[in-house]
């Protein structure tokens, strides 16, 4: 009998032990998740559509003053999720150039939870047109074991001249008085008044920015929490959709809640066929009230959405609500709000009497070909939260092995 309970308590135990681990692997990454990645991507998307893209045709290549093309390096160099605070709050930061300021900069902004929009935190900018000959500026990405740091670095005559280091804590940007403890730095950019040097590689059309930029919309787009209804549609209702699609590809933003009237809505949708190809529906989300969210593909961006009523009055079945083309796709917390927002508005079609009808198991599969839903679940557990609940864990365990060590080896009366 006492084999059998010091088995017991002793799994217990090491279940208890793991389980307090869990927190500390869960909740030291720097990603953002859902309209938090959504709003990043806003934010990126604002600079590149700004500034450009830095890119070079050889990884390591440098922009030089009496080159062919002029000296005035312009572009969004890199781009990175950066959690200075080391807990639940990322960060995005941005390094760039501008031709038209002769700046080389870093912009650090971050995400608030109650406006659920983002605000500048910091605005490093750094006028290369007034170093001297023989200086060199360095913008660079620093850490330690609980701090991420950026720094910017002046060099004469390659000889540092001084270091600032800026790092920010609960939303404030800070510069260091004194030198913090640095152990890895990796340099972005230097640069100097004839020569500007990306530290990074911006090859291949920059494909480290945009492989990170589609990242954010990865992010934004997989926090849907609605069952994905796309492989259940009827062969029919997908044609109908499909037509929908097609004669939208036109459209870059269109919102029927930016007309007034029926009379507006039905002109802005008179507009000249497409010449992008349609390709197939990626997603498809029911929101209710026969409103659906359509994801889909074209041959010139894998990211585009609609939204459609389906209604008996609508041209093919359903009505154009909002279309958007080469765009960000909508997050859980964006779909939830923008359904609410269309339940009040008035140009929408009533919806169709009879329900759409989905097969129970996608075409050519079965019920167990199904996947598994996935519940989205926004992390709770910060930096402050983690080393309690290891202590009250091995508390516990320490415990129960002490009931245990005076159980066995107490009198059996």
């Amino acid at each position: 009998m006492k084999n059998r309970i010091f088995r017991f308590l002793s799994a217990f135990c090491s279940i208890i032990f793991l389980m307090s681990l869990i927190p500390i692997s869960n909740t030291l990454a720097d990603e953002p998740v859902g309209k938090m990645s959504s709003v990043y991507a806003y934010v990126l998307n604002n600079y590149m559509y700004s500034y450009g893209t830095m890119q070079t045709e050889i990884a390591g290549d440098s922009f030089r003053a009496g080159d062919e093309e002029e000296y005035a390096p312009n572009g969004v160099i890199y781009s990175e999720i950066v959690n200075f605070d080391a807990n639940s709050r990322p960060y995005i930061v941005i390094f760039f150039a501008s031709s038209e300021n002769k700046s080389a900069s870093c912009h650090i902004w971050q995400y608030n939870d109650e406006k659920e929009i983002a605000e500048q935190t910091a605005a490093l900018d750094v006028d290369y047109s007034a170093l001297t000959d023989g200086q060199v500026g360095v913008f660079s990405l620093g850490s330690s074991n609980e701090k991420r740091y950026i720094t910017y670095e002046l060099l004469e005559n390659d000889e540092p001249v001084y270091t600032d280091y800026y790092t920010v804590v609960d939303g404030d940007a800070f510069k260091y008085v004194n030198a913090p403890h640095v152990m890895d730095k990796i340099g972005v950019m230097d640069f100097s008044s004839t020569y500007f040097h990306p530290g990074v590689d911006v090859s291949e059309y920059n494909a480290n920015l945009v492989g990170f930029f589609d990242k954010l919309k990865n992010s934004a787009a997989d926090s849907v929490t609605y069952d994905d209804i796309a492989p259940r549609l009827s062969d029919n209702d997908e044609k109908q959709i499909e037509s929908v699609l097609k004669n939208a590809l036109s459209f870059t933003d269109f919102d029927i809640a930016n007309y007034t009237s029926m009379e507006e809505y039905r002109e802005a949708l008179k507009i000249e066929p497409s010449s992008d190809t349609f390709y197939l529906i990626s997603e498809a989300y029911d929101l209710g009230d026969e409103i659906y969210y359509i994801r889909f593909s074209t041959d010139r961006s894998y990211y585009n959405y609609a939204l459609l009523r389906r209604s008996d009055d609508a041209e093919n079945g359903y009505q154009i609500l909002k279309v958007r083309t080469d765009c960000i796709p909508l997050s859980d917390r964006e779909l939830k709000q923008i359904k609410t927002d269309y339940d009040r508005n008035t140009l929408l079609y009533k919806k169709a009497k009879n329900p759409l009808k989905l097969s129970k198991a996608p075409k050519g599969g079965n019920e167990d070909s199904n996947k598994t839903p996935v519940i989205h679940i926004d992390k709770i557990l910060n930096k402050q939260t983690r080393l309690p609940i290891l202590c009250i864990s091995v508390g516990v365990s320490i415990a129960l092995l002490t009931i245990l060590w005076v159980y066995l080896y107490s009198d059996n009366d």
